[in-house]
């Protein structure tokens, strides 16, 4: 792909290999002041038809739809459809020639539409950009009346003779072939595309390749048939038996002239079925198990059934390379099977639904656990692949009648998953029943909880929890739910009758490490299990999983922090022996610290960034009592005995902050004068800067030291690439008492910024408490975004105070300001640049805007960077006083990479300051 910039209409413009432009985004939406959808897409059109290389001439009809007949018309785009979702509008355009539609070619304009009305009164339609499949050019002969008379008369017997069949073939019933639509359309052929057999794969320079399942090959096309050339074709849906799939529906594409057979496809990719991709309460806020099949049917989601054996005796079972369903435990439930070609689709209340869930979500924890980068040969060493699953099965009663699950181990001995075994979600109509495998956290409870513990310490429980069960439930389902407030913490919702278990336990309540709840404290009488305990566990983890990410309004965030917790506890178990197995939670925690220090090589992160974090999770939940402490434990436990911190308004802990980067306890002054409040740097000369230093920790922090750097007003950075050491690197400092209340200054050091916006960097160490930058291998570096929010022995401060005085000041300081944006990922990833104004400025139509050389949204290679330039627009005039009566006002330029917040810049506004500040950078 190429990518490049249209200065004039502030539009990137995305290219395909042959650099036919593909993406127009714009920098700057084009506005539309039209009635509908429709008439603000024209007027864009005719707009920036010249960005995507198409010509006035073919937009005269853009508010026709396409051609049923041939006409004498060249190259033009039809209307076909807009589709509005939420708030956007996507308006698509069909190529046409001869005014018949060019296969699978055409426009889409996106855009947003009035919230205020439906349809909108007064338009104001924004629109964000277009996409482009449309042909190049397109050179296509009008076939005779006659070739087109013989084309529209094929019938049923005629095209089961073009596609190969005579009826004697095996595997195709040419009598059974039914023409269910026709329409004429223009196709360009490509050989390579024209037919991939039933059950095909694709060999060398991406041919097809027949394998088991084919059933017949086309017969080669006519002489005049070139490839890259457009044809006049009859697109003929169409019905076909053929053996082992049964009925199936066709597409085939018939050229004109030569009745070739262009194009051909069964209208199915693999093996299907309908499932619960997640619990119903979780995707949609209900309905509950007890739900007839009319409230849950519509709550299934097809999906395909990945590694499936080859058919036996022309049908599919659920075994695969991963799960196989068996019937093995009573109540008598013979797995579901279906015919080659034929979808798994059931009713939600039936066993053969509950048959397709087990097999679906088994395998699909397995091959998560081998996305997450650990291999199946070494991870599930003592199993035995496929791993028998019963879907209709028993545990504690007879008959199956219950609400549970099970996973079966091997032996003490050998240790390894034996099978998997699971009951039903609701015991109100049995008859009719609904099982328990559709919902996905319990087979994330059944075996990242029990099956992983039973290949590494060949049991299938912890001797201080029930499992990590809960864990993984929680963590990575939670990224995506639709469950807010006190609900999102409910472990399994569309269990609630039956499964009471939270994540956000309280300490107060007895849900501590040492606490009544504690299978420590209440074994053998409340809870032998150690489901509570396993609750204490699931909201220490999640309590982590909030804090790395979790709590971030970014899915993508959420999403990464829920990847990166399940590796880590993934990680940790797998780190464990039989031998020695944790006895009590505190070798856990420890040894889930040791996981973070290794590096997971499969994602290209390096270790080391959370060991804090885990540390003060386990602490919330009571861990770490002093000596003499109450018991049982009713209250958080204690600091480190030494935690120095430089506070970034969260006191040393590590709920998650999104703007990490203004700490003010760094501060810099223009003389060594010993001033505590903040000047704005001055390039080129001596500067000093300081910091302060805290301790949340028990004792007194000895051997403190402090290093200090800098950097050019930049985000996406990483450690210690991108940070250079000021003049004076590194200074001694005083004993820091053990007392949050009090802190200690430490500068000044000397250095010499590039900027006046210059980003400062200070990394506190004291003996029993280094910082994590100490645990980075050599030639090793972690982004900042990592790094700074999770280890308070580092504060970070790009944070400025910006002239407020009055329109005109603002605007001097802050147009022209740069931005270094830099990709700290290990692969390509989208920048975005999302300025926040505070309220003042945005309700008085104020903007802050990029300049034409970079953009508000490009990509960047690994570790690339690009300079931004900020444009403030102004809006309505405010004044000095009204800047004083607003709490902490300031601009935010957050950095995306690829969704993950990766820094940003901060101005707050100053109504008081002296001078304006220069313009240089």
């Amino acid at each position: 792909m190429f990518e490049e910039f249209h200065p004039a209409s502030r539009t990137r413009i995305i290219r395909d290999s042959q650099r036919i432009p593909r993406n127009l985004i714009h920098e700057r939406n084009f506005v539309s002041s039209a009635r509908t959808p429709h008439v603000a897409a024209q007027e864009y059109l005719r707009s920036f038809y010249r960005l995507i290389e198409a010509k006035a001439e073919e937009l005269k009809n853009l508010h026709l739809p396409p051609e049923s007949d041939l006409t004498d018309a060249g190259v033009e785009y039809r209307f076909i459809s807009d589709k509005r979702q939420f708030d956007t509008t996507t308006v698509s355009y069909q190529q046409t020639f001869f005014g018949l539609p060019v296969w699978e070619a055409g426009l889409a304009i996106h855009m947003q539409h009035p919230k205020d009305a439906k349809p909108p009164k007064d338009g104001q339609f924004r629109i964000f950009g277009a996409q482009a499949t449309r042909h190049p050019e397109i050179k296509a002969r009008k076939p005779s009346a006659r070739a087109l008379a013989r084309l529209q008369e094929i019938d049923g017997a005629t095209l089961a003779k073009l596609v190969g069949g005579n009826g004697k073939r095996i595997g195709l019933d040419a009598s059974s072939l039914t023409i269910l639509h026709r329409r004429l359309m223009i196709y360009r052929y490509e050989e390579s595309k024209r037919f991939i057999p039933l059950g095909a794969g694709t060999g060398r320079k991406g041919k097809a390749v027949a394998s088991r399942g084919s059933t017949f090959s086309l017969p080669p096309v006519g002489r005049g048939i070139k490839e890259g050339r457009h044809y006049v074709v009859a697109a003929l849906d169409f019905r076909l038996d053929t053996q082992p799939f049964g009925p199936l529906h066709w597409v085939a594409l018939v050229e004109a002239t030569t009745l070739s057979i262009l194009y051909m496809r069964a209208l199915i990719d693999d093996v299907c079925g309908l499932v619960f991709r997640v619990d119903p309460v979780t995707a949609a806020g209900g309905p509950l198990p007890a739900a007839g099949n009319r409230a849950l049917n519509p709550r299934r989601r097809s999906v395909t059934l990945r590694g499936l054996r080859a058919p036996v005796g022309g049908k599919h079972a659920l075994n695969g390379k991963f799960v196989r369903i068996e019937d093995f435990e009573p109540p008598k439930a013979k797995p579901p099977t279906k015919r080659k070609g034929k979808n798994f689709d059931y009713q939600a209340r039936t066993n053969n639904f509950a048959g397709v869930n087990a097999y679906y979500h088994c395998d699909r924890f397995f091959r998560l656990v081998e996305n997450l980068g650990f291999p199946r040969a070494s991870y599930f060493k003592a199993t035995k692949f496929p791993v028998p699953v019963d879907h209709r099965g028993r545990f504690q009663t007879p008959n199956g009648i219950e609400v549970n699950g099970h996973c079966e181990g091997n032996s003490t001995a050998t240790g390894g998953l034996r099978n998997v075994r699971f009951c039903l979600a609701d015991l109100g109509d049995t008859a009719n029943p609904i099982g328990v495998a559709c919902d996905w956290r319990v087979v994330l409870h059944e075996l990242g909880g029990h099956g992983t513990l039973w290949n590494h310490i060949n049991t299938g429980l912890f001797k201080f929890a029930h499992s990590a069960g809960d864990s993984f439930a929680a963590i990575l389902n939670d990224p995506d739910t639709e469950l807010e407030g006190k609900r999102r913490f409910v472990t399994f919702p569309w269990l609630i009758k039956d499964v009471h278990r939270r994540h956000d336990r309280e300490v107060a309540k007895g849900w501590a490490w040492g606490g009544t709840k504690d299978l420590g404290v209440s074994s053998g009488t409340a809870d032998p299990k150690g489901y509570q305990s396993e609750q204490i566990l699931s909201t220490t983890h999640f309590r982590i999983y909030r804090a790395i990410g979790g709590d971030s309004n970014e899915p993508s965030m959420r999403r990464f922090a829920s990847r990166f917790m399940a590796y880590l506890i993934l990680r940790t178990i797998g780190s464990l022996h039989h031998a020695h197995p944790p006895h009590h939670v505190r070798d856990f925690a420890a040894a889930l610290m040791f996981a973070d220090d290794g590096k997971w090589t499969s994602e290209g992160h390096a270790g080391g960034a959370y060991g804090k974090v885990i540390r003060w999770a386990f602490e919330k939940q009571g861990l770490y009592q002093p000596p003499g402490a109450p018991k049982p434990v009713t209250r958080e436990g204690a600091p480190p005995p030494v935690d120095v911190y430089i506070d970034d308004g969260r006191e040393g802990e590590y709920v998650y902050k999104r703007n990490y980067w203004s700490s003010e306890a760094i501060w810099n002054r223009r003389e060594d004068d010993r001033g505590t409040s903040h000047q704005e740097p001055v390039p080129g000369v001596t500067n000093f800067a300081f910091v302060k230093i805290k301790n949340r920790g028990t004792r007194r922090a000895t051997a403190v030291t402090v290093k200090a750097f800098h950097s050019r007003p930049s985000a996406g950075l990483s450690y210690p690439d991108d940070w250079r050491s000021m003049s004076t690197a590194k200074l001694s400092a005083p004993d820091v008492p053990p007392d949050s209340a009090r802190e200690i200054t430490v500068g000044p050091f000397a250095w010499h910024p590039s900027s006046r916006h210059d980003c400062m960097l200070m990394v506190a160490s004291a003996h029993g408490d280094l910082s994590n930058v100490s645990r980075l291998h050599q030639g090793d570096a972690i982004p900042d975004w990592r790094l700074v929010p999770h280890d308070n022995n580092i504060g970070q401060r790009n944070l400025f105070a910006v002239d407020a005085t009055g329109s005109k000041a603002l605007l001097a300081v802050m147009n022209g300001r740069r931005i270094h944006v830099k990709n700290p990922h290990a692969k390509r990833a989208r920048m975005v640049i999302k300025p926040i104004l505070p309220s003042l400025l945005a309700n008085r139509g104020w903007r802050l805007e990029f300049d034409s050389a970079s953009g508000r949204t490009f990509s960047l290679e690994p570790g690339a960077a690009r300079d931004v330039v900020m444009r403030l627009k102004a809006g309505e005039e405010f004044t000095a006083e009204e800047v004083e009566k607003v709490q902490h006002p300031a601009i935010h330029v957050e950095i995306y990479a690829g969704g993950i917040l990766v820094g940003g810049m901060s101005y707050r506004l100053d109504a008081r300051m002296e001078a304006p500040a220069s313009r240089s950078c």
